[in-house]
C-alpha cells in the first residue's frame, strides 16, 4: 500500500451564522492583504530501478570543490550517495523542513523525469521492474513523466504497470492481466504482491496512431490551498522509436517534445492553472572542468536549450533528464524572463529541491520572490526503515537464481559505458559471438554474423566467478536474440549506419547520418571491415573490405544474421535491418550468454580489432 510523504493542507474557511449583537461593523476597514504561497517540488530522474545502495563510482557524487575552491580538480569532495530508503529519506527530511518554514498553506510535490524504470539491476529487473514501482508508492511519488526506458518492454507493459492510469486515455490494462502469476509477472506476495503504480506517467507527446489521443494523461494538476493551482506537463524525447525496439511502440507516434507542451499550455490555463512546469525526459550537459558542479551551469549544452527556447514563456520551469548529467540553471528565454531549468543527475544520487512562489491573487509564479532550485545528494545518514524493507524482500528474492555461478572470466570484459559506444569494444564482440554460437541450429538458419547494438550492454563482466545475476544485468531488457536473412548490400548498410556523426562540422563536405552519432556495434569473430570517416555518410565502409573468414561478402548474396529483437526491428537507425526477411524468435538474450560462459569458461576478452579503420 502506498505510503504518501507529500501531505499538505487545504485549510477551509467556515462561515459562521451567528450574529453578533453590540459588535461594531468594520466594513470601511481595507482587507489583509493574502499571503503568497510557498511550493516545493522534488524531483529525480534517471533511477533506473537502483533501490539497493549501488557501489564503485555509481555511488559516488562530487558533493563540493576541494581546497582550491575550484570543481573538476583532484581534490573534489566525493560523498557516497544513493539507495533507494537514502532518496527517500532525502526527500522525508526535504519535504519536513519546508513545511516547517512555509506553514499549512503551502504544498509540496515529488516528482520524476522518466527512466524511473528499466536497465535496471538484476534486483529489480529480473522482476520487470514491479520492485522498482513499488519502491516509489512507497516513497509517496506524485507524478513522472515517461521516459524513453519506460518503453523497454513496449507500450502495453507501460500500460500494465500505470495502475493509476487505468480505465483513462488508452490504458486499457491492469496491473496482473494476462499475467502468470510469479512467472510473467505479479511475482510479489503478501504486502508486496503488485498492484501497480499508484502515480500516474504523463506523456503529452505519445499520442495513439489510432485516435490521435495521447496513450497517456499529458499532465496532472495539484490543487493548493486558497483554489490555486500547480500542474505539470510530462514529455520524452521524440527520439524514442529510434533506441527503443520500434514494433514495441508500433502504436503510438512521438511529436516534438516543445510543440506538445505549448499545445497544452492555453488549455491550461483556460482551466485556470498559471503556475506551470514541465517534466521532460530530454537534457543537456555542462561544459568543461566547473561542469563537475552538480548546482553549475556551465556553457549548458545540448537538445534541453533549444526546448527551453521554444517552450511557451507561460511554463515557468522545467525538469529535465535523459542525459544523466547535473545542472541547475536559469536559461534565457525569448521575450521572457529566466527560467529554472534543473536535472538531478541519475541512480539517485541526487534529488533537485525546487521552491517557488505563487502569488496569492493571481495564481502565478512569482519570479521575483523564492524561485530557486537545489541539488542536493542523497546521503546514506539514515535510511528509511519501510523502504528499507521493501528492498530487502526483493533483494532476498532475487539472490535464489541471481547468485548461481554460471562460470568465470579470466579478466575483466568491458567496456560497457556511454562514452565508449563510438568504438568497438570486447564485451559488444563477446555477446555477439555468444548468439552466433547459441543460434547454431537448423530453426534458426545456422547463422553465419552476429551483431549487437553497444547500447544493449549495460556493464562489465569482472575476473573471476561469473553469476547469473552479473550476466543478467549485462543484458537486461529482454529482448530475444534472433537470426534474420540480410543480403550483402544490406549488411554493408548496416556497417554503414553505424558511421553517422558529422566529423567535420555543418560547414564542411561529410554530411552526417540520421542519428547524427558514431554507434560501433559487437560482431563476431572472423567478420571484419574497414571505414573511413572522411567519406561522406553512406560511403564510408568500402564493399571490399567486408570480408567473413577472407571471403568478402557479395552484394547479392544472402546471409543469416544473429541479433537480438530490437536490432531486428531497426532500433538504434539501425535500419538496414528492416530490408530483412524471415526473422526467427530465439531464446531470451541473456540465457544465451549464461549458456555460453556455461560451455566456455574460462571466457578470456576477446579482441577489438574487426573494424579498421583507414581515413
Amino acid at each position: 500500500m502506498r505510503r504518501s510523504r507529500l501531505s499538505f493542507a487545504a485549510a477551509l474557511a467556515v462561515a459562521s451564522s451567528a450574529v453578533l449583537v453590540g459588535v461594531p461593523a468594520v466594513a470601511d476597514a481595507a482587507p489583509s492583504p493574502k499571503p503568497d504561497v510557498p511550493v516545493q517540488l522534488i524531483a529525480m530522474n534517471d533511477f533506473h530501478g537502483r533501490i539497493a545502495n549501488t557501489s564503485g563510482a555509481d555511488s559516488q557524487q562530487i558533493t563540493a570543490p576541494g581546497p582550491d575552491g575550484a570543481y573538476g580538480t583532484p581534490d573534489d569532495i566525493v560523498s557516497i550517495v544513493g539507495g533507494a530508503a537514502n532518496v527517500a529519506a532525502t526527500v522525508n527530511q526535504l519535504q519536513s523542513s519546508f513545511r516547517a518554514a512555509s506553514g499549512e498553506k503551502s504544498g509540496s510535490w515529488f516528482v520524476g523525469a522518466g527512466d524511473l524504470i528499466s536497465a535496471s539491476p538484476f534486483e529489480s529487473s529480473v522482476f520487470k521492474d514491479e520492485p522498482t514501482i513499488e519502491v516509489l508508492d512507497a516513497m509517496g511519488l506524485d507524478a513522472s513523466s515517461v521516459g524513453n526506458h519506460e518503453f523497454d518492454r513496449g507500450t502495453e507493459e507501460l500500460r500494465r504497470i500505470s495502475a493509476a492510469t487505468d480505465g483513462t486515455y488508452s490504458d486499457d490494462v491492469t496491473a496482473c492481466q494476462g499475467i502468470v502469476p510469479g512467472e510473467t509477472g505479479c511475482f510479489g506476495e503478501g504486502e508486496h504482491a503488485f498492484d501497480g503504480a499508484d502515480f500516474p506517467y504523463l506523456a503529452a507527446n505519445v499520442v495513439s496512431k489510432e485516435t490521435g489521443e495521447p496513450m497517456l494523461p499529458p499532465y496532472q494538476v495539484f490543487d493548493m490551498p486558497g483554489g490555486r493551482k500547480v500542474a505539470l506537463i510530462g514529455v520524452v524525447t521524440d527520439t524514442t522509436p529510434t533506441i527503443v525496439a520500434p514494433d514495441g511502440v508500433a502504436d503510438v507516434e512521438f511529436i516534438d517534445e516543445a510543440d506538445a507542451v505549448n499545445k497544452y499550455v492555453p488549455e491550461l490555463t483556460r482551466r485556470g492553472v498559471e503556475a506551470i512546469g514541465v517534466l521532460v525526459h530530454e537534457g543537456g550537459q555542462q561544459n568543461g572542468p566547473a561542469g563537475a558542479n552538480p548546482n553549475g551551469c556551465n556553457t549548458l549544452t545540448g537538445p534541453i536549450v533549444d526546448i527551453n527556447n521554444r517552450v511557451d514563456d507561460e511554463v515557468d520551469l522545467i525538469v529535465s533528464a535523459h542525459t544523466h548529467a547535473a545542472y541547475n540553471c536559469k536559461l534565457p528565454v525569448p521575450g521572457g524572463q529566466d527560467r529554472l531549468v534543473t536535472s538531478a543527475g541519475f541512480y539517485g544520487r541526487l534529488v533537485s529541491d525546487i521552491r517557488l512562489t505563487l502569488d496569492a491573487r493571481t495564481g502565478e509564479v512569482d519570479r521575483s520572490a523564492t524561485y530557486q532550485a537545489t541539488n542536493v545528494p542523497v546521503t546514506r545518514t539514515n535510511p528509511d526503515a519501510h523502504v528499507q524493507s521493501i528492498v530487502d524482500y526483493w533483494v532476498a528474492k532475487s539472490a535464489v537464481a541471481g547468485n548461481r555461478v554460471v562460470g568465470s572470466a579470466t579478466a575483466d570484459i568491458g567496456r560497457s559505458v556511454s562514452s565508449q559506444r563510438p568504438f568497438e569494444q570486447p564485451i559488444g564482440n563477446l555477446v555477439a559471438q555468444a548468439q552466433l554460437e547459441g543460434l547454431q541450429e537448423e530453426q534458426f538458419g545456422f547463422p553465419e554474423i552476429a551483431f549487437m547494438n553497444p547500447g544493449g550492454v549495460r556493464t562489465d563482466i569482472l575476473a573471476g566467478e561469473v553469476t547469473y545475476r552479473e550476466l543478467f544485468n549485462v543484458q537486461p531488457f529482454g529482448n530475444t536474440a534472433n537470426t534474420i536473412t540480410l543480403t550483402g548490400a544490406d549488411i554493408d548498410d548496416v556497417l554503414e549506419q553505424q558511421y553517422q556523426q558529422d566529423p567535420d562540422g555543418p560547414a564542411g563536405p561529410n554530411n552526417a547520418g540520421p542519428r547524427n552519432t558514431r554507434l560501433t556495434m559487437g560482431t563476431n569473430e572472423g567478420f571484419v571491415w574497414s571505414y573511413d570517416l572522411t567519406q561522406t555518410y553512406g560511403n564510408r565502409v568500402p564493399d571490399d573490405s567486408i570480408k567473413l573468414n577472407g571471403v568478402t561478402i557479395v552484394p547479392s548474396q544472402t546471409y543469416r544474421v544473429a541479433a537480438n529483437s530490437f536490432l531486428t526491428a531497426g532500433g538504434d537507425s539501425f535500419t538496414a535491418f528492416l530490408n530483412g526477411s524471415a526473422v526467427t524468435t530465439g531464446p531470451v538474450d541473456v540465457d544465451v550468454l549464461v549458456e555460453y560462459f556455461e560451455q566456455n569458461s574460462p571466457v578470456s576478452p576477446p579482441l577489438a580489432n574487426h573494424g579498421t579503420q583507414i581515413g
